[in-house]
């Protein structure tokens, strides 16, 4: 075994593919574990804007004048033991249960008041059912007192419970002087569970890459030492483990469609939200760098199509990478309007992607649609994909994409949301521009938009989901003999 060990490094190319092959791994395990650092302090930075803004709120709210009075007519310790026994007090609880409730806080907001002849905080008014009036707050962190009339946030803390955040903000007299402080918290240990559950299964599958690697490095290392007497018999054997790896990738690929499956919405999502709609998704590639979206959220249906750069296995994993962005705008960060929306998704991607050593800038093209199915009103945002809407009497209404895409652009600027009431029967589509671009016919010309739209509007008075077959029969039928050029993902929905 060391004989042959020592052969393989004996043998230049060998050492050469060794060398590449630990920098692979090493390099793979600096972007995960730097990936994680950045995913952190991205979700904390998130967390403090959050805290930020809702101090900020409030503490603007508060009557200075009332809380400074109130704090005066009370100067002991439980001198105020309920909330409705002063008025006063059950005015300001109030205001800071509802600022908790309406946002999400899991623990109680609470102001402070630096009491200087013992040198410590107390505390005043708290979200809290039960008061804690003038308890002392005698460990307190520094940046409170050297920071009280401008406010800031409180560095990450330990205790039982986990990892904490705060952010506090001063509440003022009507003479601008502190009188108070209002601070609120948050656990942060949920976000860092998260964020090291994420680059766990990053790292399975970084794992599992370096594992295929060796796989294919350990056969490859035999191969090149053989006698040059059987190179007749190599060059056979070498067609086999090319034919065999050529099965492998394509099993590989055949189960990243099933991953990708996966993550697309099924078609019985599609019937629950959206029961008169159609998905006509056909891939270039076995995997598509197409995808689209569906879900709901607090009563509105979110649709998106999306095109990311490239096909095949490539676009396929930025699609990953984009649907998760999507996603996570859409389900956690309290972003509605579909303008602002993209907007986020795009500060995301361009995080992702920044770090790459070649200075990637890859992307996507999208149309996103918000629905009301009761107002029966849509409310669009789209990245170069514009929306189609004909209405019930076959009229044609194209509703323009803001000229850049979801990811690194030179121009950028907010995506803007559009807002457009529908009637019964109406119908809206969404799509990739795979349709418009396939080449075909007599000439083998590119498609274009024109037919593409002709198309939708002659069979409008067809069942929504009988379309799907008239399309993909339509574009077989152009495109012939002539290989698909791209991914291709239309969506129909009837109101």
């Amino acid at each position: 075994m060391s004989n042959l060990f020592k052969r393989i490094l004996g043998n230049v190319a060998t050492r050469i593919m060794f060398i590449i092959y630990i920098s692979i791994i090493l390099i793979t395990g600096f972007f995960i574990i730097f990936g994680y650092f950045t995913q952190l302090d991205l979700q904390e930075k998130r967390q403090y804007d959050r805290l930020n803004a809702i101090v900020s709120t409030v503490a603007t709210q508060i009557d200075g004048d009332e809380h400074e009075r109130m704090m005066e007519d009370h100067p002991t310790k439980d001198a105020i033991i309920s909330n409705e026994e002063n008025m006063t007090y059950h005015h300001l609880y109030s205001q800071l249960k509802v600022a908790a409730e309406v946002n999400d806080l899991e623990t109680a907001m609470y102001t402070m008041v630096f009491n200087e002849e013992k040198g410590f905080f107390e505390f005043g008014v708290t979200s809290d059912p039960i008061p804690y009036f003038r308890h002392d707050y005698s460990n307190y962190p520094q940046i409170l007192l050297d920071s009280m009339d401008n406010g800031a946030n409180i560095p990450p803390y330990q205790s039982e419970n986990g990892t904490w955040i705060s952010s506090f903000h001063p509440i003022k007299n009507s003479q601008g002087e502190t009188v108070a402080l209002l601070q609120a918290d948050t656990v942060f240990q949920q976000f860092i569970d998260e964020v090291r559950q994420n680059y766990l299964n990053e790292t399975y599958i970084a794992l599992g890459v370096i594992i295929l690697m060796a796989l294919v490095l350990i056969p490859y290392t035999r191969k090149i030492l053989r006698e040059e007497e059987i190179r007749k018999e190599q060059a056979r054997h070498q067609a086999a483990i090319i034919k065999e790896k050529n099965r492998d990738i394509t099993d590989s690929i055949n189960y990243a469609l099933k991953i990708q499956s996966a993550i697309l919405p099924s078609q019985s999502k599609f019937q629950k939200f959206l029961p008169q709609s159609f998905v006509f998704f056909k891939p270039k590639d076995i995997v598509a760098g197409d995808f689209y979206y569906l879900d709901e959220f607090e009563g509105h249906i979110y649709v998106a199509v999306a095109d990311c750069t490239g096909h095949g296995v490539p676009g396929a994993m930025v699609s990953v990478i984009c649907s998760n962005a999507l996603n996570y705008v859409v389900q956690d960060s309290q972003i509605t309007e579909p303008g602002k929306i993209l907007d986020a998704v795009t500060d995301i991607v361009i995080e992702k992607f920044k770090s790459s050593p070649d200075g990637i800038k890859d992307g996507m093209d999208i149309c996103l649609c918000k629905i009301n199915k009761e107002t029966r009103t849509v409310e669009y945002a789209g990245a170069n994909n514009p929306l189609y809407i004909i209405r019930k009497e076959g009229s044609f209404e194209s509703i323009k994409p803001n000229k850049q895409p979801i990811g690194q652009f030179d121009y950028r600027v907010p995506f803007e949301t559009h807002k457009v009431s529908l009637e019964e029967g109406d119908a809206i589509y969404l799509f990739t521009d795979g349709f418009a671009d396939q080449f075909g016919g007599d000439n083998g010309k590119k498609l274009k938009y024109k037919p593409f739209k002709n198309q939708l509007i002659e069979n409008n008075h067809i069942d929504i989901q009988k379309q799907v077959k008239i399309l993909d029969d339509f574009f077989e039928q152009w495109k012939g003999s002539y290989e698909q050029v791209d991914d291709v993902c239309v969506i129909g929905i009837r109101m």
